[in-house]
């Protein structure tokens, strides 16, 4: 079942990341870089806030939906009721925001971020429910379905000259229909009688901890950004972006993929058949996790450059290629962080921990950015990303055995890894080469060679499998 959601759940994140990519090399055509900065802060400003605010909701429906002691019109409707309590808020401070600014940009500004907020509340919690409610199907179509709109939304209004708030638009447009596609089945079991108080109190006391996490995971991503802006300028912003896009839409976008199909699996068998049988699934989602995560790691800094030259704007290629070794390898270290060393804190019910751990991370990024960017630009804005993530990393994996100890296969991780090596000796031969062609010579001759290793290996099972399906 693992690997079959995780390929399900993979493709419902493939399918955006070609978008995201498409996306990339059309924004940069279209919009300057000062405009493509101003659009980076709109939405990862947006995206900061969402996640402050509302995460904590996502995060305890991930928790106690099976929980039996509620069923699913009670649950629905307390998620329902929060979410319109915290939006009529949002609205009555944009509304002050708008009044304010009255016309400056800044107003337009307000209204695009409160739209794009808005969405993506329904689009977030919405994607939670298919995911707890196991139904990869279902968050799949939503994904897809997103991702395509917004590309080709968000596209015409930038090449019709609407700039960083077309795209803007165009993205909240994505975002709102497929929800409301699914809004009958997911939402309309709402009572308003069915709201119960101590379900809110439970969501808001585990979420809480990990709103504040998330507050400072989001304010570590977000601050190279608004840094960069603020001691630079606005096109520096959006050349960083565009490096930090290009990596976190395929190798966060994967192990967010795996987690995805793993987490909900992983609280339901520990709550009905106990911690042993949930360690023994959790062990082979470890091994997946890592045995994407690496080789993605490797080949994206041996294919990428071919990859930016081919999809980027000649305006945005020379730093995006520079910044490619450190950003890939932050992004695998949050990725790490993230979706395996921090579990240990959630299953071993510590939540503040991850708080305190955040805090850490937050002031090395805020001191580094602060100290290398008005001397080494984007290039010290990625280094106080790769280095705030790795000391978060060495500290959640330490301070995590003392709540839970997590299952780490080391043998099946040295397989992984000499099996990676293999694949990047064989792709450092084609590295140089520039050119469609190439690129897919360079895929084929990647994914072939670490499939083969991998079968090699018997990493999972795959071998044993692979043959018993033969022989069947």
């Amino acid at each position: 079942m693992l690997l079959r959601h995780s390929f399900i759940y993979i493709l419902a994140k493939i399918v955006p990341a070609i978008m995201a990519f498409a996306a990339l090399s059309l924004y940069t055509h279209f919009l300057s870089p000062s405009e493509y900065g101003l659009y980076t802060l709109i939405f990862t400003g947006s995206v900061f806030l969402h996640n402050v605010i509302f995460n904590w909701l996502p995060a305890g429906t991930l928790r106690f939906w099976s929980n039996k002691s509620y069923n699913q019109d009670t649950f629905t409707s307390t998620l329902a009721r929060s979410y319109l309590k915290i939006l009529s808020w949002l609205l009555a401070i944009t509304l002050l925001v708008i009044i304010y600014y009255w016309g400056e940009p800044e107003a337009l500004w307000a209204v695009s971020s409160y739209m794009i907020l808005l969405a993506l509340a329904l689009y977030t919690i919405t994607q939670s429910i298919f995911s707890v409610k196991i139904k990869p199907v279902s968050y799949a179509f939503l994904t897809i379905s997103y991702s395509s709109l917004a590309l080709m939304m968000g596209t015409l209004f930038a090449y019709l000259g609407y700039g960083a708030i077309g795209v803007i638009t165009g993205l909240t447009i994505g975002l709102l229909i497929p929800a409301l596609f699914s809004f009958k089945n997911t939402w309309l079991p709402y009572k308003k009688e069915a709201y119960d108080k101590d379900l809110f109190k439970k969501l808001w006391m585990y979420g809480l901890p990990l709103a504040s996490a998330t507050l400072l995971e989001e304010l570590t991503k977000v601050t190279d950004r608004f840094m960069l802006a603020g001691l630079q300028d606005k096109s520096q912003a959006g050349l960083y972006a565009v490096g930090y896009d290009l990596s976190g839409n395929s190798i966060l976008m994967i192990m967010s993929a795996i987690n995805l199909a793993a987490y909900p699996v992983i609280i339901k068998l520990m709550d009905e058949k106990g911690t042993k049988v949930a360690m023994e699934y959790f062990r082979k989602y470890v091994i997946l996790l890592i045995g994407i995560a690496v080789p993605s790691v490797i080949g994206l800094n041996l294919v990428g450059p071919d990859l930016v030259y081919l999809l980027i704007d000649e305006k945005f290629q020379d730093s995006v290629v520079t910044l490619l070794p450190w950003i890939t390898t932050a992004i695998f270290l949050m990725g790490l962080h993230v979706f395996y060393f921090l579990l240990a804190f959630q299953l071993g019910q510590c939540v503040s921990m991850i708080v305190k751990i955040g805090v850490v991370i937050a002031v090395v990024n805020l001191s580094l950015n602060y100290w290398l960017i008005p001397t080494m630009g984007i290039n010290g804005a990625a280094i106080a990303t790769f280095s705030s993530f790795a000391i978060g990393s060495i500290l959640s994996a330490v301070i995590g055995r003392k709540y839970f100890t997590l299952p780490f296969p080391i043998k099946e991780f040295t397989k992984i890894i000499l099996a990676s090596l293999v694949m990047g000796f064989c792709l450092w031969w084609l590295k140089d080469y520039r050119g469609w062609g190439w690129l897919a010579l360079q895929l084929g001759v990647g994914i072939a060679s670490y499939g083969i290793m991998m079968i090699a290996f018997n990493v999972l099972d795959v071998r044993t499998k692979l043959l018993e399906r033969i022989k069947s």
